[in-house]
């Protein structure tokens, strides 16, 4: 499953725009996505899918990349490590 959160260019987006969630994550992309949105806001998440058991997201700044990668993604209690 992939989706586009946003409007806009996808073409701009580089690896510094992605983020990976938690290997193995038994959460959907939607979950992910959605928990991704009310930390970093929901329009800045451009696109998310599931690639080898993480879900990989991309998000509209590099500055969001970066905190969501300090800060990890919190889905219902559970902090989900993210990374580069």
């Amino acid at each position: 499953m992939v989706f586009g959160g946003g409007s806009g260019d996808l073409s701009r987006l580089t690896r510094r725009h992605g983020v990976k969630v938690g290997t193995g994550s038994l959460y959907t992309v939607e979950e992910v996505a959605l928990a991704v949105g009310e930390k970093i806001g929901h329009g800045s998440v451009k696109s998310a899918a599931r690639m080898h058991g993480a879900v990989v997201l991309f998000v509209d700044k590099v500055e969001q990349a970066n905190r969501l990668v300090e800060t990890g993604s919190a889905l219902a209690g559970d902090s989900r490590q993210c990374c580069r």
